[in-house]
Parts: C-alpha cells; sequence; structure tokens
C-alpha cells in the first residue's frame, strides 16, 4: 500500500492588467501540482478549528508529507486519481506536525 497515492494540486490564479496599450489583460487561472497525497472522507467527528478560532464542519482530511509547502486558507485544492478527480474544495486550515502535514476541505 503506497502512503500518498494521489496527486494534490492548487489552483493559481494570475491576476490580470493591462498591456503597451493600455487594454485590459484577464486573469488566468490554472491547476499547479503542488505534492503527493491521500484524502480522508470525513467520520462522524468531522469538526475542525480554522485559523482564526471559528468552528467549522469539513468534508475531507489530505494528508501530504512532512515538508510539503503550506497551502494558504480558502485556496482552491483537487485531488486526483491516475487523472481522476477525487476532490474538490477550498482549504479550511493547514496543519504541519513531525510526521506529516495536513488540510481540512
Amino acid at each position: 500500500m503506497e502512503q500518498y497515492p494521489y496527486d494534490l494540486y492548487v489552483m493559481q490564479v494570475t491576476s490580470g492588467g493591462r498591456d503597451e496599450n493600455g487594454f485590459p489583460i484577464p486573469s488566468t487561472e490554472q491547476w499547479v501540482f503542488h505534492s503527493k497525497c491521500r484524502d480522508i472522507p470525513a467520520g462522524a467527528g468531522n469538526i475542525v478549528a480554522t485559523e482564526s478560532g471559528e468552528v467549522s464542519k469539513y468534508a475531507s482530511k489530505v494528508v501530504m508529507p512532512v515538508g510539503t509547502p503550506e497551502i494558504s486558507t480558502n485556496a482552491k485544492i483537487k485531488v486526483l486519481d491516475k487523472g481522476k478527480t477525487r476532490l474538490v474544495g477550498f482549504v479550511l486550515r493547514f496543519s504541519t506536525t513531525q510526521l506529516h502535514c495536513r488540510l481540512w476541505v
């Protein structure tokens, strides 16, 4: 059994602007690979305290290898299994521990 069998992607938004003629350039969105992971669907105790101290229900927890760069709260993520989408959502909280990193969606 592989510890981190899936791929975690983060939506990267590039803000628009204006070109040299002053015409607007639209913002772009693109999925960027972040790390390997595994997702765990929420069970009966599906409550997490967010960074602001609020208590929120979550749908899934995503576990990643220790040292994975932090993902910002409210960032849009998706988990893929060999190209098939397993999970899409917004980050409620990111946490780094001694053995792994976790986020809640």
